[in-house]
């Protein structure tokens, strides 16, 4: 599982993208831009997608076992 904390990537964004995989995360990061109204998608910003997109284990946190 991968996730993006996308405040301070995408002005305005306080969500957290999770996904099964860092592509994922970053198309629905790409929608998430588009939808607070950035029209361009830079390289920069691809670039920040990429390397703010940090993987986890689902579950790991979870005590309810």
């Amino acid at each position: 599982m991968y996730e993006l904390n996308c405040a301070g990537v995408i002005p305005g964004c306080s969500r957290v993208i999770r996904a099964d995989s860092q592509a994922e995360v970053i198309r629905r990061a790409v929608v998430q831009a588009k939808q607070l109204g950035i029209e361009e998608i830079t390289p920069s910003m691809m670039d920040s997608f990429r390397t703010k997109t940090t993987e986890f284990r689902a579950g790991a946190n979870d005590t309810s076992h």
